[in-house]
């Protein structure tokens, strides 16, 4: 099963945000997913509804039960990455990958992590915001490597937001720029902070938040790249 990296060349962009809610809606649409963190800060797990307090299990170290929410299999991977567990082509691509859909959240500054993840990844999904920085982070997705060239890379667009002029120009330049490679554009909704404050998912807290069906029809633009097919009575 794929392994989906969600990676930005700038923090603050909601990838995090992006990958938990892409493991959601993915679930929901019938594939067995685990969201992994590989985070040292550890905060994947919020948008899942969890406490700062409350353990996620290491890769590898989860029982048969471990921790799922709506579906989705919660594991930490900032040590299999870090602590050397993770070797290529031994025992440790098999704990991350098995038989189920992986998405990876993987700091913007941890390169050692997106290094290391990015030869497995079936895609990466690169995070950008309506921001000159975040814009201006397009240089360093690949260093060396126009973005546009850059292999097995979607762009989603979070935080757009229609009635600001920056916001609507950078949404027709990225998609001029990347055509179908620009696979996501996610709308800016202050519910997305009020239920992370809360500890609920935003489709608990905010049922008819606009953000819901952008990250649904992400989801159907992963699987359309990744070759998955959603089971019918999910769809």
């Amino acid at each position: 099963m794929p392994l989906i990296l969600c990676h930005a060349p700038t923090g603050g962009v909601g990838t995090s945000f992006v990958a938990a809610h892409l493991a959601l809606a993915l679930a929901a649409r019938g594939h067995p997913v685990a969201a992994v963190d590989f985070t040292h800060a550890d905060a994947l797990k919020l948008f899942f509804g969890m406490l700062p307090t409350q353990p996620v299990p290491d890769i590898g170290e989860a029982d048969d039960e471990g921790i799922i929410v709506d579906g989705v299999e919660l594991l930490q991977g900032h040590g299999f990455v870090h602590g050397g567990r993770m070797r290529h082509g031994g025992r440790g691509e098999g704990a991350l990958l098995g038989d189920r859909v992986v998405v990876a959240d993987v700091a913007a500054a941890d390169l050692t992590a997106r290094d290391a993840l990015l030869p497995l990844a079936a895609l990466h999904l690169c995070v950008l915001m309506p921001q000159p920085v975040s814009l201006a982070g397009l240089a360093q997705v690949r260093p060396g490597t126009a973005a546009i060239d850059v292999e097995s890379t979607g762009f989603v667009l979070n935080g757009v937001d229609d009635t600001r002029k920056l916001s609507r120009h950078s949404q027709l330049f990225l998609r001029e720029l990347f055509g179908d490679r620009m696979i996501g554009a996610i709308r800016r909704d202050e519910a997305v902070n009020e239920a992370l404050a809360s500890f609920q998912p935003i489709a608990r807290y905010a049922p008819q938040s606009v953000v819901l069906p952008d990250l649904a029809a992400l989801a159907i633009a992963v699987e359309a790249r990744c070759g998955l097919q959603a089971r019918e009575d999910a769809a």
